[in-house]
């Protein structure tokens, strides 16, 4: 239900796990699991070998999150946030509540045209580099900005990271894994670009297909996202949605937590937390979000 910020907030205790993708990721990563599909016979392994990196290359750790600086109008804080897609809203609330403290990073997901498979989803992974290699060596780099990494848990694939200077982006696959014709599919036509303001805005090239707001698989969507906190803080998700409706919406990255939860849509985007009890319901009650193109 789209509407302005005296939307009905439906709020609920957990629902149980996630519906649709694997839990094992989003365990390790507080986010969709990737499903992963073959690419049709037509797509020829046309490409050379990656050339093998040397093993005991440590990661580096980055912050991989942006603290955006807030304007200040009487006693609440103003952030102009840019989507993965480019779209923008302005997201105002009451400065105690410090949002912009949480820090901020982006999400979404994509395919391959003709790809049999699910979307895969991309996000960005706390520590970036140390994050994903968890200890463990490079496999190998793919492209100038893609490397290849193991899995980060036993029930998943081979990870490629992308970066795009400051961010790094990681791709998750399933134990299978992608065929190598597919990685480099991705590696070559998948690219990102910083706005003045710090967010990531990707962009993608035939094969790869990134998905659009409102787009959804069994009321899981797809489409560019915005997460606040994390981890033992409170997470906040701003995902743009044209017709948005709490009812039809199932975001596993706030259900699989199993803490309180709360979520609305305001002015087509759909806004959702998870967390201690008193601090989401403190935000949901003071948060207003407007779009902005």
């Amino acid at each position: 239900m789209a509407g302005g910020q005296h939307d009905i907030i439906e709020a609920r205790s957990p629902r149980g796990p996630w519906r649709w993708i694997g839990a094992a990721a989003l365990v390790a990563l507080v986010a969709w699991n990737l499903l992963t599909g073959r690419e049709p016979d037509e797509v020829s392994p046309s490409f050379p070998p990656p050339v093998p990196t040397r093993t005991g290359i440590v990661a580096e750790d980055v912050p991989n999150t942006l603290y955006p600086r807030p304007r200040r109008e009487g006693g609440r804080e103003i952030l102009d946030v840019i989507f993965p897609d480019g779209s923008a809203a302005e997201v105002s609330y009451p400065a105690e509540l410090g949002l912009a403290k949480l820090g901020v990073r982006p999400a979404l997901s994509g395919r391959l045209d003709g790809d049999s498979g699910p979307y895969r989803q991309l996000n960005v992974p706390s520590g970036g580099p140390a994050g994903v290699a968890q200890g463990r060596p490079m496999i190998r780099r793919l492209t100038k900005g893609v490397t290849l990494w193991h899995p980060m848990s036993p029930a998943e694939g081979e990870v490629l990271l992308f970066a795009f200077d400051p961010w790094f982006v990681a791709l998750r696959d399933l134990k299978d894994g992608m065929p190598f014709e597919q990685r480099m599919l991705w590696a070559r036509n998948l690219r990102g670009k910083v706005t003045k303001g710090g967010y990531l805005v990707l962009d993608a090239t035939s094969p790869v297909r990134l998905a659009t707001r409102g787009e959804a698989l069994r009321g899981e969507p797809l489409g560019p996202q915005l997460w606040f906190g994390g981890a033992r803080e409170t997470l906040l998700v701003l995902a743009p949605i044209p017709g948005c409706d709490v009812a039809s919406i199932e975001l596993s990255v706030i259900e699989q937590r199993r803490r309180f939860s709360a979520e609305t849509c305001q002015d087509g985007v759909y806004v959702a937390a998870s967390g201690e009890r008193g601090h989401v319901e403190r935000t949901m009650a003071g948060i207003t979000v407007k779009r902005t193109a």
